[in-house]
């Protein structure tokens, strides 16, 4: 089976604090991961609900069978880095202007899979078992992702990713840097269903043409 994912990148947001008087804290920051998670139902909520409480979102993306998937991604450090700096983000699968599924988790600010760098398909074969291995025990084993999608059917979609060392580039051209992307497929349980390894040209963020896509194959 082969379920193909065009992904879109609209913006990035920044944020910056005010050097007059502490910073206020970033909507999607001010809770914890599981009173943000738990304040947003799914199939009640709205997309237009959510603009409204944390803005617009910093990336679009769509599904095969056209729903949007929003995603949303603050950073805060705490007054005068008080705590370390986090990347809270929320991912929401959009069906019309309802939200369909959601997830939030956190993670520090600049995070890398990059200990996955040496990891081909073939070793992670051996950790990563479909059907058996859960999100739970995969995060166990390789830590939190740097982002989380959705599937058309709402299932989890955990996305790894980490970069090589940028090639030089003829005749002066900005060195091309290339990042890989292991995604891990749940299913309805948050069982592994199935997980491929890509290989993109890019920055930090995702980016692709309208004609690219992420192909993974079970």
């Amino acid at each position: 089976m082969k379920i193909t994912q065009t992904l879109y990148v609209i913006a990035v947001i920044g944020l910056a604090g005010c050097v007059a008087k502490p910073p206020a804290v970033p909507a999607l920051s001010a809770n914890t991961v599981s009173a943000t998670q738990s304040g947003i139902i799914d199939g009640t909520t709205s997309l237009t609900g959510l603009i409204q409480q944390y803005g617009v979102p910093s990336r679009t993306l769509w599904s095969p069978q056209g729903k949007q998937i929003a995603v949303w991604m603050q950073n805060w450090a705490g007054p005068q880095g008080q705590q370390a700096a986090q990347t809270t983000q929320l991912t929401a699968l959009i069906n019309g202007d309802v939200v369909e599924k959601h997830w939030v988790h956190r993670y520090p600010v600049g995070m890398q899979n990059s200990f996955l760098s040496s990891d081909s398909k073939l070793h992670l074969n051996k950790i990563i078992t479909k059907g058996v291995s859960t999100e739970t025990g995969v995060i166990a084993r390789l830590g939190e992702p740097r982002n989380y999608l959705f599937d058309d059917d709402g299932n989890k979609i955990m996305m790894y990713v980490w970069h090589e060392n940028p090639l030089m580039a003829q005749g002066g051209a900005t060195p091309v840097r290339k990042m890989n992307v292991l995604l891990i497929c749940l299913d309805s349980h948050n069982v592994v269903k199935f997980f491929n390894i890509e290989q993109l040209e890019g920055s930090d963020g995702i980016q692709s043409d309208p004609g690219s896509a992420f192909s993974l194959d079970t």
